[in-house]
């Protein structure tokens, strides 16, 4: 799941919030019918109201499976002081992390670490972010906006470590995040030229799977497939999908606006 992105406010355009927690009902439900290893939902679970997650969170509460979080910038457009309590809420101890199952290596990613939104008014962190933007927009980058941002290059060495252990232990990674690396336009993360040659350097990484982007959107890099979910919020029908991973493919089956399709791995030598 992609952008549920709850606010207790009149619809804005394509955008429906009031139905979110129906939506969210619905593909919880529907999970439970089928044993999952994990359910991840990619960044915006709210959207401008901390008071949001208090609806939200006893829903996804009934999963049978564990819930996994990805950040995104809706999750912080919100009063400084509660921006601190996002991570906590959502039960993160960070923002980027990993896990693995079944020999395959879940990769978490924080595309909001680096932000002008993310940090308090005045921080170094948000002078940083800005500066960058500024830079962005002077050479005239397609998405130098602020509402796009991308990990710190802190998190960028974690998961080149996280690639490299990947390869030894012969794991698949598939890896999740907010903001889209692929197709390149206004929504993808900056910097995402830096991140795209990182993973087609690591044979391991098979896709990326993202949200933020509420149409959705499929691009096929020589077998590396990046995949932007459907947006939950968007319209009065829902969007969500089933994966099964197998040793050499997914099998994504689309629910609503989601599009089902298949994705066959690259191969590691």
């Amino acid at each position: 799941m992609a952008d549920c992105q709850y606010v207790d406010a009149e619809n804005r355009g394509r955008r429906h919030y009031r139905k979110s927690p129906e939506k969210l009902r619905e593909a919880v439900a529907f999970f439970n019918q089928h044993e999952l290893s994990c359910v991840l939902h990619l960044g915006d679970f709210i959207d401008r109201d901390f008071a949001s997650f208090d609806m939200l969170l006893p829903i996804t509460k009934k999963l049978k499976a564990p819930l996994h979080h990805a950040l995104g910038n809706h999750d912080f457009d919100l009063p400084d002081p509660d921006k601190a309590k996002v991570l906590a809420k959502l039960e993160l101890e960070r923002g980027y992390y990993r896990f693995v199952q079944h020999g395959v290596r879940f990769i978490v990613l924080d595309t909001t670490e680096h932000s002008t939104y993310r940090h308090p008014e005045g921080s170094p962190e948000q002078a940083l972010a800005k500066r960058e933007l500024a830079t962005l927009m002077e050479i005239g980058s397609g998405n130098a906006v602020p509402w796009n941002s991308r990990p710190s290059d802190a998190q960028i060495t974690w998961l080149t470590d996280e690639l490299v252990a990947a390869t030894k232990a012969g794991e698949s990674v598939l890896l999740f995040g907010h903001h889209p690396i692929r197709p390149e336009g206004g929504l993808t993360m900056w910097q995402d030229d830096k991140l795209l040659k990182l993973l087609q350097q690591h044979l391991c990484v098979k896709t990326y799977i993202n949200g933020h982007h509420h149409a959705g959107a499929y691009v096929d890099e020589h077998g590396l497939h990046f995949l932007t979910l459907n947006g939950m919020v968007e319209q009065e029908s829902n969007a969500y999908a089933l994966v099964d991973v197998f040793k050499d493919r997914l099998e994504l089956t689309g629910f609503g606006r989601q599009a089902s399709r298949v994705m066959r791995f690259r191969p590691t030598d």
